[in-house]
């Protein structure tokens, strides 16, 4: 088994270097096909394609009657996807569509097993024209389909302090939100006549952080992390997705999902400790009376799956990785 996931995990880095295009290795690679329990002629979901690391090693572990749905509105990451994926034995499948439509793409019960990789991929942040790192000087823009939707800068021209400082908080646990937004929502208003840059946005971090300089990349990191997040809904596409995933999956079928951060986490977490329940009574009621049979979800492990320190030393990306595993009842 280990032998083989090196083959996989070799040919996958190996692929994303294709037209030079590099896609970073995918996270806890073994671990995500181990927590699908994959069948050859089995059909899975993809939900999060980026740069189809996970999906080539998903595919190369299916049959021709096998079945990989992949989910990605990013046009990039699905043409280059599609390119590394079209060799590979089972039927695939690409959704152009942000995975919180699930429930209108896939039929219930019908799959064996859904992954999730959420976050930004390592590609998006490191292609500086995208708009998504503070690397640089690129409008701000952080839409993961630039098609549809506002644009970062667009989003901080209209948005109030305080709706600024309640995605602040809640999006990245961010400290001195509302001092924070209140200068980052003046900032916008002052800047006519060209785009809102990286530089403008650390020039508000730094005044509002003059005693953590030191930390001020990091904190960058968040407030563009909260700011991606509230421009792309992405915690409420999360929960949405999570809810459709358990009617898509088949009974004994796996969902296996990765978040990088406790924000990311704790929606997971709340979102399917909703299909733990067996019991779904209000808590002020002495006896069930539902019935008591409502649980949808069990555990595969009690605890999150981290990543090993020698995986930490070769790709840091995985350094905050949690893999959540659980199996529909």
């Amino acid at each position: 088994m280990a032998e083989d996931n090196l083959r996989l995990h070799s040919a996958a880095a190996t692929a994303g270097v294709e037209n030079g295009v590099f896609y970073h290795d995918p996270v806890m690679l073994a671990e995500c096909l181990e927590g699908l329990n994959i069948k050859p002629d089995g059909t899975y979901s993809d939900c999060t394609l980026g740069g189809g690391g996970h999906s080539y090693a998903i595919a190369n572990k299916l049959s021709k009657d096998g079945v990989l749905h992949a989910f990605d509105r990013d046009e990039e990451a699905v043409a280059f996807a599609t390119k590394r994926l079209s060799g590979t034995a089972p039927k695939f499948i690409v959704h152009p569509v942000r995975f919180g439509e699930l429930k209108n793409e896939i039929a219930p019960n019908s799959l064996d097993g859904i992954l999730y990789d959420l976050g930004i991929s390592s590609h998006q942040v490191d292609d500086s024209a995208r708009g998504f790192t503070f690397v640089g000087d690129n409008p701000l823009d952080l839409r993961m389909d630039r098609r549809e939707g506002v644009s970062a800068q667009e989003w901080l021209r209209t948005v109030s302090a305080d709706d600024l400082a309640a995605a602040l908080r809640r999006n990245a646990d961010m400290d001195r939100a509302f001092k924070l937004s209140t200068r980052l929502v003046e900032m916008a208003a002052s800047i006519n006549g060209r785009d809102i840059l990286p530089s403008d946005m650390k020039t508000v971090v730094e005044s509002v952080f003059p005693d953590k300089r030191r930390e001020i990349n990091g904190l960058l990191a968040r407030v563009f992390q909260a700011i991606r997040m509230e421009v792309n809904g992405e915690l409420k596409e999360i929960e949405e997705s999570i809810r459709a995933a358990v009617d898509c999956l088949k009974v004994g079928g796996r969902l296996v999902v990765m978040s990088y951060h406790s924000v990311e986490d704790r929606c997971v977490k709340e979102t399917a400790a909703e299909f733990e329940r067996a019991c779904i009574c209000p808590e002020h009621m002495p006896v069930c009376m539902c019935g008591g049979n409502h649980q949808r979800l069990k555990k595969v492990n009690r605890k999150p799956i981290l990543p090993t320190s020698e995986e930490i030393a070769v790709n840091s990306r995985a350094r905050s990785a949690k893999l959540r595993v659980y199996e529909r009842v």
